[in-house]
């Protein structure tokens, strides 16, 4: 049974329509692009003198794919999402996956994450979503026990793709073809929504490591159905909890209050949750379920994916400030590396530190800047060093490096960084080569004084 289907049972009960999701009929982009094409070209005015002609660049990293499940036996269509950095970071750089199953929130998800990594409230992720849908809705057939939410007439949730084949395609094509394609790290996060929940939940339960942080939102009627009569997710998640105490795992269930006061069960499944996951929180177990104030049913999605991330990446441990590490006893970048090895220890991926970050003091670009500041030489150039490794890339980042080699009186050195950002420069960064050109004449100059 396809989206479209259910949603047309669905609608046999008009109170009840707002509960499934709409079919997606979204035009791919390239597709778009190619109509509009003559439009906006057509449209442009003629350019003047007196108008500046200003390069262009695109303003959101999205790429779309088109992947030839042999496994679904459909062509899937995927939207990716980059992190802005993604092209400039080293190839040391990975990054988290975020699978959206509801892609009506796929630029809502993308805007957030792009402003909670920004500061430091979460990584830098890639995300995934499927904008033309599926031919079948892959979750449990699981019993609804009487939702008041669904129709009386349905024992069981009308789902027609199985959930084995579905983690197939996941396992054996999908995560292949964004490993071979993208520099993705061993952590995958699942969102669902209403009924796309079930999946993240059946996955949670029943496949430990496909996924290593769920996120079911508008979920606490689902939560109250079950593989079989009068059973429920509730002790299921609870159960695999007690069966794997030592995965690393991270869980986020959330309904709005005004699901709530349509049927005050979703509040009572909700509390139920809580209460039998609380014992078994711990560092490797990030679980959470609450009742989302002031918020309608699709409303909470971006609240409830900021609060699921605020769970999972707590800000004690991400938004740091880096001149603790200066202060520390000791080496700064050693200090900057022994934290970010443990977090990575926990979170069981390679997490670098932040190289540059918008705004803030709490970077290795801005650590080397105080660092030099305080003519704590040797240590400043480490971290510059640090962050040319992290940005290949960049002629600003081996310039500071060259600052800080003059600095501590080594010209030859600066000389010679400073002609690596140079050559950088042509490439890359070619409206300030005047710049580049006259700091490397300086020094020149400098080591020429020197030599008579």
């Amino acid at each position: 049974m396809s989206f479209g289907s259910l949603m047309m049972l669905q609608n046999t009960n008009p109170k009840k329509t707002q509960r499934i999701m709409k079919p997606k009929n979204i035009i791919p982009y390239f597709i778009f692009l190619i109509l509009t094409i003559p439009y906006t070209q057509a449209q442009q005015p003629t350019i003047s003198d007196n108008v500046l002609q200003v390069k262009t660049k695109p303003l959101a990293f999205v790429e779309q794919h088109i992947l030839n499940s042999k496994i679904l036996e459909q062509k899937i269509a995927l939207d990716v999402y980059l992190p802005e950095t993604y092209n400039d970071a080293s190839i040391q750089h990975t990054y988290p996956i975020i699978l959206l199953l509801e892609n009506e929130f796929f630029y809502q998800i993308t805007g957030a994450v792009k402003h909670l990594s920004s500061v430091d409230s979460m990584p830098e992720a890639i995300v995934v979503g499927f904008p033309s849908g599926f031919e079948k809705f892959y979750a449990p057939k699981v019993y609804t026990n009487n939702s008041d939410f669904w129709p009386k007439s349905w024992k069981q949730m009308p789902f027609d793709g199985a959930p084995e084949t579905f983690v197939d395609f996941l396992r054996k094509e999908l995560f292949m073809y964004l490993q071979g394609h993208y520099r993705t790290a061993d952590y995958r996060m699942i969102i669902g929504t209403s009924p796309t929940s079930t999946f993240p939940l059946h996955a949670f339960c029943k496949e430990p490591g496909l996924f290593q942080a769920h996120i079911a939102i508008a979920a606490g009627d689902i939560l109250g159905m079950g593989y079989e009569p009068e059973e429920n997710f509730i002790n299921a998640i609870t159960e695999s909890i007690k069966t794997h105490p030592d995965r690393r795992a991270h869980l986020y269930i959330t309904s709005a209050d005004a699901d709530t006061d349509y049927d005050a069960t979703i509040g009572t499944n909700i509390e139920e949750l809580e209460r039998q996951m609380t014992p078994f929180k711990s560092q490797n177990l990030k679980l959470k379920a609450e009742i989302f104030p002031n918020e309608s049913h699709y409303g909470v999605v971006l609240p409830a994916f900021t609060a699921a991330m605020e769970t999972f990446f707590p800000k004690k441990k991400w938004n740091l400030d880096f001149r603790d590490f200066e202060k520390q006893p000791g080496n700064t970048l050693n200090n900057i590396d022994v934290y970010f090895q443990k977090l990575s220890s926990e979170y069981g991926y390679t997490i670098l530190p932040k190289a540059d970050r918008w705004n803030s003091g709490s970077s290795l670009r801005a650590s080397a800047n105080r660092l030099l500041r305080q003519k704590r030489f040797e240590e400043s150039i480490q971290v510059y060093q640090r962050l040319t490794a992290y940005r290949p890339k960049s002629p600003e980042a081996l310039s500071r490096l060259a600052s800080a080699f003059e600095a501590n009186n080594n010209l030859e050195k600066a000389l010679m960084a400073q002609e690596k950002a140079l050559e950088l420069a042509k490439k890359h960064d070619r409206d300030h080569l005047t710049q580049y050109e006259e700091r490397m004449e300086k020094i020149s100059s400098k080591i020429n004084d020197l030599k008579e």
